[in-house]
């Protein structure tokens, strides 16, 4: 089976699975514990996890039981990583996304993440109870493409917001995903009169020394770009607990006094970022790198995004996020957006830019077919 485990998923061993692999985060501070984590510590021996002394286990797949072919679960590795990616099948008491990210090479025994990529909101600028954890409810599918690649696929009929959307994980040795995100809004009256989309993807961590995100940026309007550490401070009732990192260039979003959901769409004025990629140390000396094809353009931008909700005196738990904006959301249109993750050990701020170069130089000898990526990227080198 080209390495993988039986595609016949018996209901005993669809429940050992899953009591196995179950717990999450929100964005909101909701916790299920997962009974394979100790209460706190970041360097925790789980069943399964693979050591440099022991024979990695099969690689595990649950198939959905309707007979479409889509699977619950799917493990990959390539390289120096191995995942295991998820559907929402059992949402909100386990997120879609990425489950589980181990370094076989540098860091066999240790997990970072408990869930990465997650597909997290689609928020308007005016009050709607949509604005939270859509992506969470309804079929949200995950597809095999290749034995190192998946993609998640959401029609629009099942979105509250009328939109089809695809994300896409590649595998790419030795230590990388590239992942690459596209959708098509059905109905663009949904996103009311500020006329912009914000789509939200979370990176949720386990506990971790450091929460610093650290990217090259301005700290004000006429400073040099320089390296910058943020740690989403409190500021005030937009920023209780985070809040978002805009470009150099780009400009605030406006939304309605009564928002249910402000902090996930106000931006800090300062600092901004002016390279599109960010790293985060974990902890076993690794980095966790997010890097993007764009900025800001006429058309949709990238921010970063870090939330607080889980930093606390006994265990620090940050949540390193980043959103995809749709300036102004027309019907029919397509519109995404490509970028990368690196997970590998940390050896200085100068590497991971050159993880980021060597990726861009790649990205611009080769052809692409994503909406906006011919558009001049704004405040890049």
């Amino acid at each position: 089976m080209n390495g993988w485990s039986s595609r016949v998923a018996r209901p005993v061993w669809r429940v050992a699975m899953l009591v196995f692999l179950v717990g999450t985060c929100g964005c909101d501070g909701e916790d299920v514990v997962d009974p394979g984590r100790a209460a706190s510590g970041s360097t925790v021996e789980r069943p399964g996890i693979v050591s440099r002394d022991t024979v990695p286990r099969p690689l595990m797949a649950v198939p959905r039981e309707d007979g479409s072919g889509d699977f619950e679960m799917l493990e990959m590795s390539s390289g120096d990583l191995r995942v295991a990616a998820w559907d929402n099948t059992y949402s909100p008491g386990r997120l879609s996304g990425l489950r589980s990210l181990l370094n076989l090479r540098d860091a066999p025994d240790y997990d970072a993440f408990r869930v990465a990529l997650n597909f997290e909101h689609v928020i308007s600028g005016h009050n709607r109870p949509a604005n939270d954890f859509s992506p969470r409810h309804g079929p949200y599918r995950l597809k095999q493409i290749t034995e190192t690649s998946v993609e998640w696929v959401r029609r629009a009929e099942d979105s509250p917001w009328k939109l089809d959307s695809t994300m896409r994980a590649r595998l790419s040795a030795p230590n990388a995903i590239d992942f690459r995100f596209s959708c098509t809004p059905r109905d663009a009256g949904l996103f009311g009169e500020h006329g912009y989309a914000v789509l939200f993807w979370a990176n949720y961590m386990n506990p971790l020394t450091e929460i610093d995100m650290h990217f090259r940026g301005v700290t004000g309007p006429d400073e040099e770009e320089k390296w910058v550490s943020v740690q989403a401070p409190r500021t005030d009732f937009l920023h209780r607990h985070g809040g978002v990192y805009r470009s150099r260039d780009a400009k605030r979003l406006s939304f309605d006094d009564d928002h249910k959901s402000p902090w996930n769409v106000a931006s800090y004025q300062f600092p901004r970022f002016t390279r599109p990629f960010y790293y985060a140390r974990a902890d076993h000396d690794m980095v966790l790198i997010m890097m993007f094809d764009r900025m800001a353009t006429a058309v949709d931008e990238i921010r970063f995004a870090m939330y607080r909700f889980q930093v606390k005196e006994e265990t620090r738990r940050p949540a390193w996020d980043f959103q995809y904006v749709i300036r102004k959301v027309e019907a029919g249109r397509r519109y995404g957006f490509s970028g990368r993750l690196v997970y590998k050990k940390f050896a200085g701020a100068a590497d991971c830019e050159s993880e980021y170069e060597r990726w861009r130089a790649g990205r611009d000898q080769s052809s692409t077919d994503l909406p906006s990526a011919n558009l001049r990227t704004r405040g890049a080198r």
